[in-house]
């Protein structure tokens, strides 16, 4: 039990109850615990009356987990006929498969700023709940507290702090649902509409004197040994127990019954020992008290706290603040008879310290239960159809003469041997009949209940291993979904519960972890790691790794729990990367962290970090640190060198390629040009030369050209004769005065 009262104390907050110098005062602060306390155990008892039906079905949930499936009076009607009250006890394994997962699935989790700039300060607590978590052996007590809710329907988680400086401040643990009492009214899977919360703590009286001296007389007047605090007439007892007929005292091991007598009540049979205890309360329960509230700044929304010396300095600074009603949490230690000590509760988050795994809860009423509810009806019956098969072939009918045999029980005793001898007299009919049809009757019904028992657990052959009438492996995975999806709400629970818990748990480091401290950091495979939190830096003087200056939020991985459907999404994953690296390998290595990040392997984290840390990439999730930035910046600088350089060499190119391009433009003119010139020269020729044309046209032909304009070329008329001019080479266009031509020099 968590002392909250020594806790309090230390933060100023108890309330003194029979001390002080104001006499008024102290009546009515007395007078209102009492009232308070008389409340309290007003809805205590009404809680067992409304939870009674819930918690003795659960009993029984367990009982069949741990194979106590017959009531004694069942068991007695089966042993007085000479059938054997057997258990089969198929219903376990779906159990164990659910339990096992949870085993093989455990979460992994982290801690996200609520601000920006405080990625380092979540870093280092997420580093320091891991460490928590390890001191606590957190994974195993959610473990054992899911396996109670699998078997169950409820089991709780508890977060609190511990105050022996001996211990580690940060503590967690699970509670069992036989020690707690809810309110009942409460729908909330976070119980954030419930009013109250108990819990049940049978202490040794030498503790709870130490821890509460000046109740020191009345406790001793209250004290029982061990076990007496659980009477028929208690709200805790859970009133029905069941047996498996081969355990206890039915009656007493002389009775006709022998070794398979059934329990029931006896004397002695609780610990009644010298060790003697007492019975504490632990009462968790809200109030409505009208409190100050910051309207804006960054404190908007926080309840005003004289002790804290921020809220404070904002008041005086003119600080907005509006009064209103709040549900505060407050606590208080008693017995049934009289309250031991009362108060506010120290912590700043004002939640309860158990945090609830629900099973299922019935809609009409909201109780709870588990997967082996609607297994137990079915076992019943798969028990009983193999006790019934199990007697049908085991014993003979007989039919016979009156007067066959001299001593009926003698033929009965001999009729069960398998060595049996019978003497009959003459001509007397003494006949034996197998009641096979009872056995083959009730040997299929008991098949078929085996098969019931996998449905209505929801988990399946394929799940459990066992041989399947799915032919091919996709058939086979697609049963596995089928059991997954059927149970994949009590994970859902369970993992909202472990957000619950993470919750308070990074609340009470954030409020509790004031002094410096070294935490011991484990990694698998990996050299242990030291982090210090709440050192001052000599240099500086500032506070380094401070926990309690920043605030965080708890989240956990949602890494789907469906085994076989993440499986699948993973290995079409690697089928369409496959593909893709044909033509596109860069791609296939740009995305294989987040591919290796997603599935379920030893060292993820590790495996992560290498491929990162090959392709120079880093984790999206964190701020980069100095050396990565600059690593950053410098391939940023490179990258435009290298850009710029391309640019450059590409404006060179196309220069080049212009150049060429004017070149090639200034060759295609002068060609042109010269041959103009050939025409026109040979223009002038015919001009001058008619004679020539008809040697012209011969040499042409020969040379296989075709004429486009067959036919006499007419003359225009009136033409004028042509005029000779100098025509100029282009080669000579630049001379100082043109050259006349010739035309017989031409010729």
């Amino acid at each position: 039990m968590f002392d909250v009262r020594r806790t309090a104390q230390k933060e100023g907050s108890a309330i003194s109850v029979g001390e002080g110098a104001e006499r008024p005062a102290e009546i009515t602060e007395k007078e209102e615990t009492e009232r308070r306390h008389k409340a309290l155990m007003d809805l205590l008892e009404d809680e067992g009356r409304l939870q009674a039906e819930e918690r003795i079905q659960m009993a029984i949930d367990e009982d069949y987990y741990d194979h106590l499936h017959w009531r004694p009076e069942d068991a007695e009607v089966l042993i007085e006929r000479g059938q054997a009250p057997v258990v089969f006890n198929e219903a376990r394994q779906s159990i164990d498969w659910i339990i096992g997962t949870e085993k093989r699935m455990r979460k992994d989790y982290k801690v996200l700023p609520r601000e920006e700039g405080d990625e380092d300060a979540a870093e280092v607590k997420t580093k320091v709940i891991k460490y928590t978590d390890d001191v606590n052996m957190t994974q195993h007590q959610r473990s054992q507290a899911f396996g109670q809710t699998a078997k169950a329907g409820l089991s709780w988680l508890e977060e609190g702090v511990n105050p022996d400086p001996e211990d580690e401040l940060i503590y967690s643990g699970i509670e069992d649902w036989r020690n707690v009492f809810r309110d009942s009214r409460s729908r909330k899977p976070d119980m954030d509409d419930a009013r109250y919360l108990f819990r049940r703590k049978v202490t040794d009286l030498d503790y709870a004197i130490a821890l509460l001296p000046k109740q020191a007389e009345y406790l001793r007047n209250g004290a029982r040994a061990y076990g007496e605090n659980d009477g028929d007439t208690d709200i805790w007892y859970l009133g029905e127990r069941l047996t498996n007929a081969s355990e206890g005292d039915w009656l007493d091991s002389s009775s006709r019954f022998g070794d398979r007598a059934a329990y029931v009540k006896r004397d002695g049979f609780y610990d009644s020992g010298r060790r003697q205890s007492v019975e504490l309360l632990e009462c968790w329960y809200r109030v409505p008290e009208s409190v100050d509230v910051f309207a804006d700044g960054d404190l908007r929304g926080k309840v005003m706290d004289i002790k804290n010396p921020e809220h404070v300095a904002a008041k005086k600074a003119g600080a907005r603040l509006y009064s209103t009603v709040k549900m505060r949490m407050r606590v208080m230690i008693a017995t049934k008879e009289i309250c031991l000590w009362d108060g506010p509760s120290p912590f700043k988050h004002q939640k309860f310290l158990l945090v609830p795994i629900w099973g299922y809860r019935r809609a009409r009423d909201g109780q709870v239960y588990g997967p082996m509810r609607g297994m137990r009806d079915i076992q019943d019956d798969l028990n009983k159809r193999r006790s019934k098969a199990l007697f049908a072939l085991s014993t003979n009918r007989i039919i016979m003469d009156k007067g066959a045999v001299e001593d009926i029980e003698e033929l009965r005793d001999e009729a069960a041997r398998p060595d049996g001898i019978i003497e009959k007299a003459a001509n007397k009919k003494l006949e034996f009949q197998k009641n096979t049809h009872d056995f083959q009757g009730n040997l299929l019904l008991a098949q078929e209940d085996s098969q019931l028992l996998r449905n209505a657990g929801g988990v399946t052959n394929e799940n459990l291993g066992r041989n399947t009438q799915a032919q091919s492996g996709i058939a086979i995975e697609r049963k596995q979904d089928q059991g997954s999806l059927t149970t994949s709400g009590l994970f859902d629970n369970y993992m909202l519960a472990i957000k619950l818990a993470g919750q308070l748990r990074l609340s009470h480091i954030e409020q509790f972890y004031t002094q410096a401290k070294a935490v011991r950091i484990l990694g698998e495979d990996k050299p242990v790691e030291w982090l210090k939190i709440n050192q001052v830096d000599p240099l500086t003087g500032q506070m380094l790794n401070d926990i309690t200056a920043t605030q965080a939020d708890f989240i956990v991985d949602t890494q789907d729990y469906r085994a076989s459907l993440a499986q699948a999404a993973l290995d079409q994953m690697f089928e369409l990367l496959g593909k893709i690296a044909t033509f596109a390998p860069q791609v296939v290595l740009s995305v294989l962290d987040l591919l290796v990040e997603s599935a379920d392997i030893k060292n993820k984290d590790e495996w992560v970090t290498r491929i990162r840390k090959v392709n120079g990439q880093r984790d999206p999730t964190k701020k980069p640190t100095p050396e990565e930035m600059q690593a950053e910046q410098a391939g940023q600088a490179k990258q435009a060198a290298r850009e710029a350089l391309d640019e450059r060499m590409l404006i060179a190119k196309v220069d080049e390629t212009e150049a060429k391009a004017k070149l090639l433009n200034a060759d295609e003119v002068l060609r042109r040009v010269n041959t103009m010139f050939e025409a026109l020269q040979a223009a002038q020729v015919l001009a001058t030369a008619p004679g020539v044309a008809g040697a012209a046209d011969a040499i042409t032909k020969s040379a296989g050209m075709v004429d486009e304009q067959p036919g006499p070329i007419p003359a225009p008329e009136a033409m004028p004769a042509p005029e000779v001019l100098p025509v100029v080479p282009p080669d000579q266009a630049a001379l100082p005065a043109p050259i006349a031509a010739d035309p017989a020099a031409v010729i």
